[in-house]
């Protein structure tokens, strides 16, 4: 019931990458002085528009196996993403739980990168699974840092509010993904109680709810994975001003109260999954027992039967 893919089922138990606490100094200090000169040059002399586009795909990406230029990104949790600097072009990110997003890079570039990560990956990749994302960073000296419709400003950026902003982005697309997989579920749940309610009988047998009854267990575990991200990058306790935007982009894409309503829809698909496993549990007791009573009247006649016949009646 739950449209849950081969990679997806064994998410936990792909190999761990390196924290972004392991990388040595050097290399996050490198990473961080490329990003942040890129940053600096785009938005040079000029009110800068930095466009973000994410998707997101129904596999996970094993990040150990990404194409030779995808490393950790200073500010945030190797484990989860990987980064790449692309030479004069802008910079790409890539979960694990399959979402990419692409900062100031073309469409034609973006098709590119998706091309080598199917190659280098192993997967399909054929169409993203949520319809694409799209945001703006508007970097402006000379205003203050606010959230409007699809766009955040900011007087000025770096790679660690980069970083926030394309994690909550990628949450974003992450989040729809889900809400698809549960409306879908919750669609073939009604169905089901429907065809029960007309029939007045459950046709369905135990091994088909006990499936469905487990992977809504495993989205829920899935859900709850991939959101933890919703903890705030512990980079921004040193950027008061970026950490009160944080919340408010946070609060703009609906997060929490979209978690919750995953959650909360995907409980009840279980809870009415098990009323009916329990229904239909107790109708097979039920008919077990008159079973039961059957064979042992049977016995009784037979016996009582027997017993006329030794006495020649």
């Amino acid at each position: 019931m739950f449209i849950l893919s081969e990679q997806k089922q064994q998410n936990h138990s792909m190999s761990e990458a390196v924290h972004t606490s392991d990388m040595s100094f050097h290399q996050r200090s490198r990473m961080a002085a490329e990003v942040n000169d890129w940053l600096n040059a785009v938005c040079r002399d000029r009110i800068a528009d930095i466009g973000l586009h994410a998707e997101t795909y129904k596999e996970d990406f094993d990040l150990d196996r990404l194409p030779q230029g995808w490393g950790p990104y200073p500010s945030l949790d190797a484990n989860d993403v990987r980064a790449k600097l692309i030479a004069d072009v802008g910079i790409a990110f890539a979960w694990r739980f399959g979402a990419i997003v692409f900062v100031e890079v073309p469409k034609e570039m973006r098709h590119i990168e998706v091309d080598l990560l199917r190659e280098s990956l192993g997967l399909p990749l054929r169409e993203p699974r949520v319809t694409a994302e799209k945001f703006l960073i508007f970097v402006d000296s000379g205003r203050t840092a606010q959230v409007e419709y699809n766009r955040l400003v900011l007087p000025s950026v770096n790679q660690e509010r980069l970083g926030a902003v394309v994690q909550t982005l990628a949450q974003s697309v992450a989040m729809e993904y889900y809400e698809g997989i549960v409306t879908q579920a919750k669609i073939q749940v009604l169905a089901m109680l429907d065809r029960i309610r007309k029939q007045g009988r459950i046709a369905f047998p135990t091994r088909h709810l006990n499936s469905q009854i487990a992977d809504a267990s495993m989205t829920q575990a899935e859900v709850v994975g991939v959101l933890h991200l919703l903890d705030k990058p512990d980079t921004l306790w040193n950027d008061a001003e970026m950490e009160s935007i944080y919340l408010d982009l946070r609060n703009a894409f609906d997060l929490e109260e979209r978690f919750k309503s995953i959650e909360y829809k995907i409980e009840t698909i279980k809870e009415s999954l098990r009323i009916v496993l329990e229904s239909r549990n107790t109708a097979l007791a039920q008919r077990l027992e008159v079973i039961i009573i059957v064979l042992i009247t049977v016995e009784v006649m037979f016996s009582i039967f027997a017993r006329f016949r030794l006495f020649g009646w």
